[in-house]
């Protein structure tokens, strides 16, 4: 597995996004491209100015910040704004990347039935990242599988439905952790089927006998739905 950034590099950005108050400042300044001050980024997520800025110090100690003089036009000392920096995006995601590789590693050797373990943790988000149909609101196949393929574009997969003779399928055309899935497929590529059957499941579709086939080639898996 190969990481774009440098090990000291990838080694502090993965500390910075290991506390969750400073992924949410990170987020919360990702959203903004003017920026925010320590007061602005730290009552966006509800916490003082002084401990906001502490966290937005280590963010840009590991390079996923930059922190700018607000230019000003009168007499006054300016605030300081914070940005995200052009490595932000490779930063996060290798951090991510490597977080999800430890945890992949873990499951595999610690956890009994590590697949089925990674299966039912993804369903798990499955359901709860999709919306469920209100009360009394019964939604048709097309529209559940519909949300389904929604959410699998929202999360980098590339999907494309498809029908015919081999029954209803999506073909998913990209794999956002491709390189873990290659070492860790069991537990990788289960928790993507855990996934489709958790969002099937809170929709009202039949999951159970939802299947995902891994890298059929190697830029595609395919998932069959339930007939």
């Amino acid at each position: 597995m190969r990481y774009a950034a440098r090990p000291d590099d990838l080694a502090r950005a993965h500390q910075a996004l290991a506390e969750v108050s400073r992924l949410r400042l990170l987020e919360v300044i990702r959203a903004q491209p003017a920026g925010l001050s320590a007061a602005d980024a730290g009552d966006e997520v509800g916490l003082h100015q002084s401990t906001a800025r502490q966290h937005l110090e280590m963010l840009v100690e590991a390079g996923l910040l930059v922190r700018e003089a607000e230019p000003r036009t009168v007499r006054g000392r300016p605030r300081v704004i914070y940005r995200k920096s052009d490595q932000t995006e490779a930063g996060v995601s290798d951090g991510y990347h490597l977080l999800a590789g430890i945890l992949a590693s873990m499951v595999e050797s610690s956890v009994h039935r590590p697949a089925s373990a990674a299966e039912a943790a993804g369903r798990a988000w499955g359901r709860s990242l999709v919306e469920r149909p209100r009360s009394l609101e019964r939604l048709g196949r097309r529209e559940a599988e519909r949300r389904v393929v929604e959410l699998l574009d929202q999360l980098g997969f590339e999907p494309e439905p498809a029908g015919g003779r081999e029954g209803r399928r999506i073909l998913l055309h990209r794999c956002p952790f491709l390189d873990l899935a290659t070492e860790h497929r069991a537990v990788i590529c289960s928790a993507h089927l855990g996934l489709i059957k958790g969002a099937l499941e809170e929709l009202g579709l039949p999951a159970d006998d939802a299947t995902l086939e891994p890298l059929v080639t190697p830029t595609l898996c395919v998932t069959r739905l339930a007939s």
